[in-house]
């Protein structure tokens, strides 16, 4: 299996993704929200690119059946019913509707991913999930990190770390990567025993924590604390139970 990633979703969008995996991965927080969703009774989280999309989004698809969920910069779109913080993700709040979510860094990166065999979100909580489906496929990778606005951030590069690891260690699937990938491994090796305080201290870690959202940072990083598979199908993010 070859492995590329890329450690934000600018050079992303010129991957070559025919017949290959794709996993989408934003930690901080829209990863760890889709999680939470889906566990909570969601039917699907969809995507989109802001807030006009998801907007029409919920026309089409009926305001009973759809909940809005995003934010921009951190903080919950006016006018939307959820932000991005995991905690809001209840059964009360999603079970048995489709969620309609636009986040800063990690949604818009699916519609990119229209070439690829398999797309999935992955994060920290779901990475056994997500690794054991990857290996099943037996498809070359590519691990996209969403990044902070078009920057690298360290909590997306230390969970495409720790994917590439469960591949090697678990599955011994990892046989070629690029470079940014072999970063992203070392990395996570050098920090797997700090990988909070780690992603604590990252920018976009302590960008939320003044915000108020520390305890989204805390969730985040709890690895396979959620274990769900999501997989985009027909636009929409769902459950995976095969």
């Amino acid at each position: 299996m070859n492995i590329e990633l890329y450690l934000t979703a600018v050079p992303f969008s010129e991957a070559n993704l025919e017949n290959k995996a794709v996993v989408v991965v934003d930690v901080l927080r829209s990863s760890t929200s889709v999680c939470a969703a889906l566990l909570a009774g969601a039917k699907g989280v969809i995507p989109t690119d802001g807030p006009g999309e998801a907007g029409e989004m919920r026309s089409r698809l009926g305001g009973d059946n759809t909940v809005l969920a995003g934010e921009r910069n951190g903080v919950r779109i006016d006018n939307f019913d959820l932000g991005n913080s995991p905690s809001e993700f209840t059964e009360e709040a999603v079970g048995g509707k489709f969620v309609i979510m636009t986040t800063t860094n990690g949604t818009g990166i699916f519609k990119k991913t229209a070439k690829a065999e398999l797309v999935l979100s992955g994060g920290l909580v779901n990475a056994s999930k997500v690794v054991e489906k990857i290996a099943q496929s037996d498809q070359d990778l590519v691990i996209a990190c969403s990044g902070q606005q078009g920057n690298f951030s360290i909590e997306d590069t230390l969970c495409g770390g720790l994917l590439i690891d469960l591949l090697a260690s678990k599955y011994q699937k990892a046989k070629k990567m690029n470079d940014a990938a072999t970063i992203a491994l070392q990395l996570y090796q050098n920090n797997v025993s700090i990988l909070r305080e780690t992603i604590e201290k990252g920018e976009h870690g302590q960008y939320l924590a003044s915000l108020g959202f520390k305890n989204d940072v805390s969730t985040a990083t709890l690895i396979d604390s959620m274990p769900v598979r999501p997989v985009l199908r027909d636009g929409r993010l769902i459950k995976d139970d095969n």
